[in-house]
């Protein structure tokens, strides 16, 4: 999906919703958060959201968009829920009837790439370090402090945050 697509699914969700009578509330991360509010890529292959308001409603709507649309029936899913450790700070994106779109921020964006830990993440946290003007491991950890209690976070985002910043360090 490109951001127009993005938009447009979007718009058609909040309509979905708003015929049946309910206003969604969905928080965005991930890929799709990457390519709308950071622009270090073209497309993502699904959104990535916390869904906190009406999250069955949702649930539903989106299978119905997905069919119609022939989109994947996981083009919106709420798998990102397991990462978020408190209530997330969040900036508004869009506003459709029958839906509010949220976006976490850059930080908390980097916060949960890093407890992720995944190589695959390793481009958008070297983006996400840029944008938020990080210049070393100890800068970006402590932003990840800010946001995920330290018994919780894993060696491997400890490793993945010095290796970004090994090169710049010597």
């Amino acid at each position: 999906m490109n951001r127009e697509e993005i938009a447009t699914y979007l718009r058609l969700l909040g309509e979905e919703l708003q015929r049946r009578g309910v206003t969604g509330e969905i928080i965005v991360a991930g890929g799709a958060f990457m390519l709308l509010v950071i622009q270090n890529r073209d497309t993502t292959k699904d959104i990535d959201a916390y869904f906190s308001a009406e999250p069955q409603a949702i649930r539903d709507a989106a299978r119905v968009i997905a069919e119609r649309e022939g989109l994947a029936p996981d083009w919106l899913n709420d798998g990102v829920k397991g990462f978020f450790y408190q209530s997330p700070p969040v900036q508004t994106w869009m506003e459709y009837p029958g839906l509010r779109v949220y976006m976490v921020t850059p930080a908390y964006a980097f916060a949960l790439k890093a407890i992720a830990g995944r190589p695959e993440d390793l481009g958008d946290l070297e983006a996400l370090a840029q944008h938020l003007g990080l210049s070393s491991a100890e800068q970006a950890l402590d932003l990840v402090a800010q946001y995920v209690p330290q018994r919780l976070v894993p060696a491997r985002t400890q490793y993945l945050i010095e290796s970004m910043f090994e090169d710049d360090e010597e």
